[in-house]
């Protein structure tokens, strides 16, 4: 199959109630980070006193769940092929509703990263499972739609997860935990809703398949190398305000969240764009990302910052709906989940490193202005590079 093919799908009936809960639960990677993140500084100051390592343990405990899911991700993909998408995804909300509670009532900084560690495998089967159902209920425009929609759910929900675990942490830390118990509520709604998808005869007449890696291997390192690229106006503006004097925690957070909202307009250019080839798109993504990163780097002031942040999220936004659909259309119904899977680990994997590089960069270079400066030429280059190895016809489509 090339990408200008629609993959073979289940199709089926599904409608709007079915997208819109696949779209809620993909929101849970989303949520293992944000709701942590403003009560980090508070949950580490209760165990430092009797923890030196209190702080790394912390930082840990808030990024753990994004490597295990790098990790177990394809696993999950292979089980969701072989027994069935819903049965997993039931009993892995369940889990993760119970395992996501765990921390409010745990004693120790280590009993609190192994509660992460298994959060993050239910994370990896619920993100797996909905993404691969996703892909099986819709083809073509319809698939693009809901891809968009996850895409643009997760910055917007970015921006109240962070609020609200803020809010909840105000008073005591261990309170944002309990948010987690909400995934329970999504198991009922996941067994009224969502049926397991039933190959199509096209699909049935298929046998002896083998995974596509000649196709989709290369969309992997992409994604891994976008990811990189991803994460750097999500989670760095805090230092890079620092850096030009601003340290108002108001003024970071609402610079944040209008570079977030930028995200979800990105992913409803990639729609309007549904006629523009994959390289066209990629071309425009990372030429985004490049310039936006470059004026974050190196604007002359705030709002050159804050135009930086928005410019570079465009890019974020056109990148992940095309990167998902791209790798679907070359996935037969029997390889979905573990194709799903391999996309969770490259954006994953990315997310994990990203920080770490960051924070090597700057010390190479001299800041962390510096070190994305450096990501701004990267992201040129990967730019540079689509230019170069985009087919000279021009006719491969994204998905």
């Amino acid at each position: 199959m090339s990408i200008a093919t629609a993959s073979i799908g289940s199709g089926g009936r599904a409608g709007t109630s079915q997208g819109i809960l696949l779209v809620v639960l993909s929101l849970v990677s989303v949520a293992a980070t944000t709701l942590l993140a403003p009560i980090v500084p508070n949950m580490v100051a209760e165990f430092a006193a009797v923890d030196p390592a209190a702080e790394q343990k912390g930082i840990l405990a808030l990024a753990i769940p994004a490597l295990v899911v790098a990790l177990v991700a394809p696993f999950m993909g292979k089980v969701i092929d072989s027994f069935g998408r819903k049965r997993l995804l039931v009993w892995s909300l369940v889990a993760y509703a119970i395992i996501g509670v765990l921390p409010a009532h745990l004693g120790s900084l280590e009993a609190i990263i192994g509660s992460r560690v298994a959060l993050g495998f239910a994370e990896a089967a619920i993100m797996t499972a909905s993404t691969t159902l996703i892909g099986d209920y819709w083809r073509g425009a319809e698939r693009d739609k809901w891809f968009v929609a996850q895409a643009s759910a997760a910055s917007i929900a970015a921006i109240v997860f962070f609020g609200l675990g803020g809010a909840l942490g105000e008073s005591n830390w261990r309170n944002a935990y309990y948010v987690y118990g909400l995934a329970v509520v999504a198991a009922p709604l996941a067994m009224m809703l969502l049926r397991e998808p039933a190959r199509t005869e096209v699909e049935q007449a298929v046998t002896g398949l083998r995974f596509p890696w000649k196709q989709v291997a290369w969309l992997y390192a992409i994604a891994f190398v976008g990811a990189l690229i991803f994460f750097i106006p999500q989670i760095q503006v805090g230092f890079l305000l620092n850096e030009r004097g601003v340290t108002s925690p108001q003024t970071i957070g609402i610079t944040t969240a209008i570079g977030a909202i930028a995200v979800p307009v990105g992913s409803i250019i990639f729609k309007l764009r549904a006629q523009a080839t994959f390289w066209h798109n990629l071309l425009l993504a990372f030429a985004l990302m490049a310039a936006g990163l470059a004026l974050m780097a190196w604007g002359s002031g705030y709002y050159w910052f804050v135009a930086g942040i928005v410019v570079a999220n465009l890019g974020c936004g056109i990148f992940l709906p095309l990167m998902v659909t791209a790798i679907m259309a070359h996935l037969h119904f029997d390889l979905r989940g573990r194709g799903t899977g391999g996309w969770q680990t490259a954006f994953f994997i990315g997310n994990f490193v990203s920080p770490l590089l960051v924070l090597a960069f700057a010390a190479a270079v001299g800041g962390t202005s510096a070190a994305v400066g450096v990501f701004a030429a990267i992201s040129a280059a990967a730019a540079v590079a689509t230019l170069a190895a985009r087919p000279r016809n021009a006719v491969v489509e994204a998905a």
